[in-house]
């Protein structure tokens, strides 16, 4: 559901918030479509000049081999051959060449390499119905959008107002889209068929949003702790400074519990940062299993 009007956004009577992360459209990596996102129809049609209300951006087209090489002209020596390496591999159908850090393998390359839709809907789907508002290229500058989670809703918030919202019932699916810096990006597949492709910028975000979503991942109240985990978590507690948020405790794939309190930030600049820590059953410092925090490598 869209919401035409943004008003402020509160939880429901019973209804309890899970996450809360920075959003946005996805951003094409490789070279051919770097920087750049479309928004298709079903038949890979062009559909911004029917979406309603957007604001103009900027046109979408794939570049050739001189824009690829174009792209990364400022590299440097040093990432040459890196860059022509993955301009081969684009142009030979290749995929084992990620000259960027942190960023997994080509898994659909009409949609990554050859295009780069952020929104795959037609006429009525549900879609349709995100806000324009997620475009970096749209949105004014300093303006922030957010997902939000809850046990009842996904929600997407502008700069404290509500912009759109739909039922956890109406999502088919939500899968991690590893080609992308920081293995950031995600897809959320409705049950009309239509969907989205979005990004935290964080993988760790991207990773507990999709959990908490699917169900690999659950919150957990301080009742469902053993002794020697309720003990650890209030000598934890008593070393915050005041003003800290309680501690949100996650229980991970691995069946692990993860604790962490968001504090006032203590570098200039920045705003807030996270203390925590994962334990096991005994309360004991314990080492994240693949798939509990981030999306690892691919």
């Amino acid at each position: 559901m869209r919401t035409d009007n943004p008003v402020d956004w509160h939880p429901e009577s019973g209804e309890t918030e899970l996450a809360r992360y920075p959003v946005s459209f996805a951003t094409g990596t490789a070279a051919s479509v770097e920087g750049r996102r479309s928004f298709r129809d079903r038949r890979r049609n062009d559909i911004e000049p029917e979406l309603p209300g957007w604001p103009a951006g900027p046109t979408f087209s794939v570049r050739g081999l001189p824009g690829k090489a174009g792209v990364h002209v400022g590299t440097g020596v040093s990432g040459v051959f890196a860059v022509v390496g993955g301009i081969l591999s684009d142009l030979l159908g290749g995929s084992t060449v990620n000259p960027e850090p942190g960023r997994g393998k080509l898994e659909e390359r009409e949609n990554e390499v050859d295009d780069f839709p952020v929104m795959w809907a037609d006429a009525g789907d549900t879609a349709r119905t995100l806000p324009w508002q997620l475009d970096p290229s749209r949105r004014p500058s300093g303006y922030s959008t957010e997902i939000v989670l809850t046990t009842r809703r996904l929600l997407v918030t502008g700069s404290g107002t509500m912009l759109w919202e739909t039922s956890r019932e109406s999502i088919a699916e939500a899968t991690p889209r590893r080609f992308s810096i920081g293995q950031s990006d995600f897809r959320i597949l409705f049950q009309d068929g239509s969907w989205v492709r979005l990004t935290t910028r964080v993988s760790d975000h991207t990773t507990e949003l999709l959990g908490l979503l699917t169900g690999s991942h659950r919150r957990l109240s301080g009742a469902e702790l053993s002794a020697e985990q309720q003990e650890r978590i209030s000598r934890f507690t008593a070393t915050l400074p005041s003003g800290a948020a309680p501690p949100v405790l996650t229980r991970l794939p691995s069946g692990l519990v993860r604790v962490r309190s968001t504090v006032a930030g203590s570098k200039p600049g920045v705003v807030s940062e996270s203390r925590g820590f994962v334990m096991d059953d005994a309360g004991r410092d314990a080492t994240p299993h693949s798939g509990d925090i981030g999306q690892g490598k691919a």
